[in-house]
């Protein structure tokens, strides 16, 4: 089967779907069906379109995928909700057998340059652990630390449509030059954004440090934190499986983003432990006050409580200091 004959097995509404993702033109309902099958695959036939999207294409869909090409396979027996991204992107269509490979695109993905598209996956996975690291460790960042640490992982400059491209494909929302988090977004309260100030960050160090943070169990990889978590866990059996997870999930979000101790101490009693005993109480109280103190807080920059401290303390070393050689300038002065 080649594409054409895959795309005339296509209904009129998902044919007129795909044209309008493709070209973004408004009166598709005007436009014939024979001028949309050549239209789409006239477009999808294409060097720099093929590659685009086995680039972006998620690893476990991109060795399917890759499989079959190589296979010269007309059909995957895979539902079609197994592959919603590549579905999207018109790689492959939803039959009554499977997923069809049309056999003219595995003749055209054949002639690509793999290794140059392996090398951009790589890089495409980088740049989403990096965006994607970045948000759930600050919550809220200003651009020019975003390009600070994209410099200093990358080794060059990070292009503003790339940030922008980003933004996007995240649903990420931007306030004067800070990136926020949509759920911060929505409940900010109009102030203006505090000014830059790289002091006021935690760096990691390497991009596999910033990493941790970057999947669905961000903060979660701290021994503090997973003894608290596990604790929920043994004192909520009662519960569904899909309810406990979803309360630790809670609990990691309300830590991640406490400006209240006592208050994110009260929602997660009244979450959960309201029926402790006295001892059992006490054990919780301990393993939330360890992993609110060891976890990095979006409030503080991503720094946790103790590095907050540590640098209270420098300041005021170093302003002592400064004060020092002001007294011993005055002197040096005054004997003059």
């Amino acid at each position: 089967m080649d594409y054409r004959e895959a795309l005339m097995n296509l209904s009129d509404q998902d044919l007129k779907f795909i044209y309008s993702h493709l070209f973004e033109k408004e009166n598709v309902n005007d436009i014939h069906r024979i001028e949309l099958i050549e239209s789409i695959r006239q477009e999808v036939l294409t060097e720099d379109y093929m590659s685009h999207m086995l680039t972006v294409m998620p690893d476990d869909e991109y060795e399917v995928y890759m499989r079959a090409v190589n296979a010269g396979h007309e059909f995957i027996p895979l539902p079609g909700e197994r592959m919603p991204f590549t579905l999207q992107f018109l790689m492959m269509f939803e039959s009554k057998k499977g997923l069809t490979v049309p056999s003219d695109l595995i003749d055209e993905i054949k002639t690509l340059d793999f290794k140059a598209i392996a090398e951009r996956r790589t890089q495409v996975d980088n740049e989403k652990t990096f965006v994607t690291g970045i948000i759930f460790l600050y919550g809220y960042v200003h651009e020019q630390h975003i390009a600070q640490l994209y410099e200093t992982y990358f080794g060059e400059q990070l292009p503003v449509e790339k940030l922008d491209e980003w933004i996007d494909i995240l649903g990420l929302k931007r306030l004067n030059d800070v990136i926020m988090m949509p759920a911060i977004y929505e409940g900010y309260d109009g102030k203006e954004t505090p000014p830059y100030s790289p002091n006021y960050y935690y760096h990691p160090a390497t991009l596999e440090e910033l990493g941790q943070f970057s999947g669905p169990l961000h903060h979660q990889h701290t021994a503090e934190m997973k003894d608290l978590l596990a604790f929920i866990m043994t004192h909520t059996t009662e519960l569904p499986e899909e309810d406990r997870a979803e309360l630790m999930d809670s609990a990691v979000f309300l830590i991640v983003a406490s400006n209240d101790a006592n208050a994110t101490m009260e929602e997660l009693i009244n979450m959960f432990a309201k029926d402790l005993t006295d001892q059992e109480f006490e054990m919780f109280e301990s393993l939330y006050i360890k992993a609110l103190e060891t976890t990095r807080l979006w409030i503080y920059g991503g720094m946790t409580v103790e590095e907050v401290r540590e640098s209270a303390v420098e300041r005021e070393k170093i302003e002592e200091e400064e004060k020092e050689k002001k007294v011993i300038n005055f002197d040096v002065f005054r004997q003059n």
